[in-house]
């Protein structure tokens, strides 16, 4: 899915990103070539950038714990 139609952009392109460490949309953006043109696009990008690294981050004992229900 196109997240900016102004860049070209896609989801997965921001998802690899995200992998490797990027945690906004304005890196994301500048590290593919070009900064956000209109900008309507940041939220959504900011999002899918987010939820992949909440998805991501390594989980300690009491996020654990509660994942458990213990």
């Amino acid at each position: 899915m196109y997240v900016s139609l102004c860049n070209g952009y896609r989801n997965c392109e921001l998802k690899a990103l995200a992998q490797q460490g990027v945690r906004s949309a304005h890196a994301a953006f500048h590290t593919l070539g070009a900064g956000p043109r209109c900008g309507r696009c940041l939220s959504i990008a900011q999002r899918v950038i987010g939820e992949h690294n909440t998805l991501a981050a390594p989980l300690g004992p009491l996020a654990v714990s509660a994942r458990l229900s213990l």
